[in-house]
């Protein structure tokens, strides 16, 4: 089993991209989009919403939706932005958001269940 345990940042642009090795399948452990904290995808922005505490904590869960996409698979791709993604408005209108993710690959097949995920998410 590989883990990609860390919460990792995909900011505009960026896309999220997950694959797993032959025998292994993809399994989303937690993401979330919007702007929970401050991250290097605010970068670009004035220091007016980069640095300001008040336009950060608003984000959704959004595990399911990668869930549905990508657990299961060998490999998926989710492009920031994303329409499903964006219809969440966790944020107010206006705010660069990002997408945050973790994953692992477990053994499994597209074919098979996979052992020790089945509604664990």
């Amino acid at each position: 089993m590989w883990y990609l345990d860390d919460m990792q940042d995909y900011c505009q642009l960026d896309t999220f991209q997950p694959q797993c090795w032959q025998s292994e399948v993809i399994v989303v452990k937690q993401a979330f989009y919007g702007r929970r904290h401050a991250s290097r995808c605010m970068e670009d922005e004035g220091e007016e919403f980069a640095q300001n505490p008040r336009f950060f904590g608003c984000s959704a869960d959004v595990t399911g939706i990668l869930h549905t996409r990508c657990s299961g698979k060998k490999q998926c791709e989710v492009r920031i932005p994303d329409a499903e993604l964006k219809n969440t408005r966790p944020c107010v209108a206006g705010l660069q958001m990002f997408l945050e993710a973790s994953y692992y690959c477990a053994e499994g097949n597209v074919n098979r269940p996979m052992h020790g995920i089945a509604h664990s998410l």
